[in-house]
């Protein structure tokens, strides 16, 4: 059966990193017969969604029998009339990563790299691998941010997608403006920028930082791309809804990839009425930055390091292998994110929570970090 199996299915699938996604509450309560564990691992917000997302909602519940709209007209119409730009601009996806695996499917020949860092969002490298085609990371600067330099000195012809996160997913580092000019500056006719904004609205909240606006840059050269999402501050990760923002003719293509229906109804409501939110947006980021302040004014990491993060987490070095570190946490309630499979084997990706529970997860982390 295996060598079947082998035969059957394509090398570049079965090599195929599997990703892992956070522990569930409930499963560690009942792995461990405990209740009120806290999960601090999948970046999501701790206030919850947007409040008239939740409003808009009930309303469009009588309409399930029907299926969703599939340009999503109303929604782009939305995100378009906001940020002042064409309706043509904005693709919808299932998230911003699902747009993602349709530009590398869309626009990226059998031999064309995708080219990212070696700590960035480990979707970048799947989108590559699940389409077989190459993906290059290349190394940070000691700080974990992208190096400038030398991801231009790895562009090549066959360079088709550069793909950098701002506020980069896991280590919360920025690219900076200057930055995004020097790459665009560097990039080949034929290849394109996607500047990854999933976390682009808790960046706002820390205006003393010089970070990229991919908005900005779209508006100047057709060959930027945009993603963002309403998974994160809005607090909409459940219903799956993200966006691009590019050249008309690179959103036509991506069109022809895609899923129909690919977001639903309920998504494309919620979204609607969560752009117009604006209040909880700014309390969203508020905290983040509160939070973020206190945990790297009160975590004790006597070997290791709190990494400084614009994002809604902070990627933690535990001076020695994390496994542990993990696993004395989830006995405590609490699920953190192991990062091993960024190639970060010594480190822990900690997201905000409420305030109460900050408290706890701190002293978890101290407890911990201090055996």
């Amino acid at each position: 059966m295996t060598d079947w199996f082998d035969e059957y299915i394509p090398r570049h699938v079965r090599d195929l990193d599997v990703y892992q996604p956070g522990k569930p509450i409930e499963e560690l309560e009942r792995e461990l017969g405990i209740t009120g564990a806290v999960k601090v691992a999948s970046n999501e917000n701790p206030l919850g969604p947007s409040p008239k997302a939740l409003a808009a909602l009930p309303a469009a519940l009588p309409q399930l029998h029907l299926y969703p709209d599939a340009g999503g007209f109303a929604l782009r119409r939305a995100i378009a009339s906001k940020l002042g730009v064409e309706l043509g601009q904005i693709a919808l996806g299932n998230g911003s990563n699902d747009l993602l695996y349709q530009l590398v499917l869309a626009t990226c020949e059998p031999t064309d790299e995708v080219l990212s860092h070696r700590y960035a969002f480990l979707s970048y490298r799947l989108s590559a691998q699940v389409a077989g085609r190459p993906f290059v990371g290349v190394p940070t600067t000691p700080e974990l941010a992208c190096d400038v330099d030398k991801l231009i000195a790895a562009i090549t012809p066959r360079t088709k997608l550069v793909v950098l996160g701002s506020p980069n997913n896991p280590t919360g580092s920025v690219l900076s403006t200057a930055g995004a000019e020097k790459i665009l500056a560097a990039l080949p006719p034929r290849a394109l920028l996607v500047i990854d904004e999933a976390y682009n609205e808790y960046a706002a909240a820390w205006p003393e930082v010089d970070h990229v606006d991919g908005l900005a840059l779209v508006r100047r050269d057709r060959r930027v791309l945009a993603l963002r999402t309403f998974s994160k501050i809005y607090g909409l990760a459940g219903i799956r809804v993200g966006y691009a923002i590019g050249d008309q003719a690179v959103l036509d293509v991506l069109g022809r990839v895609g899923r129909t229906f690919h977001v639903s109804s309920l998504a494309q409501v919620a979204a609607i009425a969560a752009l117009g939110d604006d209040e909880h947006v700014q309390t969203s980021a508020k905290h983040a930055r509160a939070m973020i302040e206190r945990m790297r004014a009160e975590i004790q990491a006597p070997n290791g390091l709190v990494y400084p993060s614009c994002a809604n987490f902070v990627l933690i070095d535990c001076g020695g292998p994390s496994k542990p570190v993990y696993e004395q946490l989830l006995r405590r309630g609490v699920i953190v994110r192991p990062m091993a499979a960024w190639g970060l084997p010594a480190a822990i990706r900690v997201s905000v929570g409420r305030e109460d529970e900050m408290t706890r997860v701190i002293a978890a982390i101290n407890d911990v970090l201090r055996r």
